[in-house]
């Protein structure tokens, strides 16, 4: 019983929530303009592009997996070691490569 009268509330809930948002907004008057004392910015500094946002973002993930790798519990017969060794070699190929493409 409580179930079905618990079903039938959530149900006229959902209708009457829904009838509100179908009804459009009134419409507004428009805003007067305000006169803004700010120079207007360049727009060649509008909007900055990362470079190579692959790179970066792989850096971000070799990061986070030696991270990972740093919190497991035991070393693997040495494995564990050579993966960290293997990511801190990528992590530094990649800054060079970052490195490199500043001309």
């Amino acid at each position: 019983m409580n179930k079905v009268l618990m079903s039938m509330l959530f149900g006229a809930f959902l209708l009457t929530g829904s009838s509100f948002a179908q009804t459009p907004p009134a419409a507004e008057a428009p805003a007067a303009p305000v006169a803004t004392t700010e120079a207007p910015k360049p727009e060649h500094h509008a909007k900055r592009v990362e470079h190579h946002p692959e790179l970066r973002k792989a850096l971000r993930k070799l990061r986070g997996a030696r991270a990972d790798l740093d919190k497991a519990a035991h070393d693997f017969d040495g494995h564990k070691a050579k993966a960290i060794e293997s990511i801190n070699a990528a992590i530094e190929e990649i800054k060079a490569a970052l490195e490199s493409d500043k001309t």
